[in-house]
């Protein structure tokens, strides 16, 4: 009987994947795809590649950057439950399928992705295989209980995926209209409107969050990915500039807001002493009122494009790209 349940599970769970994932045909999912095909093309030689969280998906406008300063550009970033390290592997990507390096990498995070916990069925969202975090820059190792964790998010769909599965049975949930959420060949997301009742609720959320941190900001793991970001942008020969993503004023403004991120700046400053291929983006948050916003980080295109102007101006500041 119990050999008949297994082999009645794992043939679920295999048909379930020959079906594809179900995430990808979420909108979130289907971003996580559209970046990492992107990367595989690989990133134009002495160009500039965007990584780093929703933040950066939601506010970085490549078109803009392109043309700001003369460099072919392409955003890459996804989601900050990869945290540093996820979004490495997505710059890594980019870097050995093109013909050269970028000339300059930015490394674009909201607050809150400082305060996310590592999850080890977020990680196999990002389709590199099992094992090559310990080959893909910044190589962070995953821990035996994430380990597991990327193995069954894997092997067992219909276990991991549960909340989409069942969204596509009981709700005929099972595909969604890219023309919503639409993707440029450059990377762009493009958020259709702002949604101003959300921001305060989500603020919250990442207050709480913020509170219930122990330990040093970044976390230790996430320095490892950090610093490992610039160690291969060493090696490869281009600059790596960390960004901070825009954010509502309400929250930046915060005390307890403004003590945990300066923790941040703290050790990225240190980080950034310590290269002279490592920057930190100079000046202020780029803050925003909740009737151009979606959530306190995420921007729709007209206040994503004066974020990225100002990106762009302040790149030349620093001399950026060289």
């Amino acid at each position: 009987m119990l050999a008949l349940v297994l082999a009645m599970t794992l043939g679920a769970n295999a048909l379930a994947i020959r079906l594809s994932p179900v995430s990808e045909r979420k909108h979130d999912g289907r971003i996580v795809r559209a970046k990492w095909d992107l990367a595989s093309q690989g990133v134009p030689a002495g160009g500039i590649a965007v990584t780093g969280d929703s933040s950066g998906n939601f506010a970085v406008v490549a078109e803009i950057l392109e043309n700001e300063l003369g460099r072919p550009t392409r955003n890459y970033c996804t989601y900050g439950r990869f945290l540093a390290t996820g979004a490495g592997w997505f710059l890594d990507r980019a870097i050995e399928r093109a013909d050269g390096p970028p000339s300059l990498a930015l490394v674009v995070l909201g607050s809150r992705t400082y305060a996310l916990p590592p999850d080890g069925f977020a990680f196999p969202q990002v389709p590199i295989g099992f094992g090559a975090w310990r080959t893909r820059a910044p190589r962070v190792p995953l821990t035996p209980v994430e380990t597991f964790q990327f193995a069954a998010a894997r092997l067992l769909p219909l276990y991991a995926q549960h909340k989409s599965f069942e969204l596509g049975i009981t709700k005929g949930r099972w595909s969604i209209d890219p023309s919503v959420l639409p993707i440029t060949e450059r990377g762009d997301s493009i958020l259709p409107r702002a949604y101003p009742d959300g921001v305060a609720p989500f603020a919250d959320k990442v207050l709480a969050e913020i509170a219930s941190l122990e330990g040093p900001v970044p976390s230790e793991r996430e320095r490892e990915a950090l610093s490992g970001l610039v160690r291969d942008a060493e090696a490869r020969g281009y600059d790596v500039v960390f960004v901070d993503g825009p954010i509502w004023s309400g929250l930046a403004a915060r005390p307890e807001h403004v003590a945990f991120l300066g923790r941040a700046h703290a050790y990225l400053e240190l980080l950034c002493a310590s290269s002279d291929r490592a920057w930190r983006l100079p000046g202020p948050l780029q803050t925003f009122e909740p009737a151009e916003m979606e959530n306190p980080y995420h921007l729709p295109r007209p206040a994503a494009e004066r974020f990225s102007a100002e990106l762009a101006r302040r790149l030349e500041t620093l001399g950026l790209p060289r």
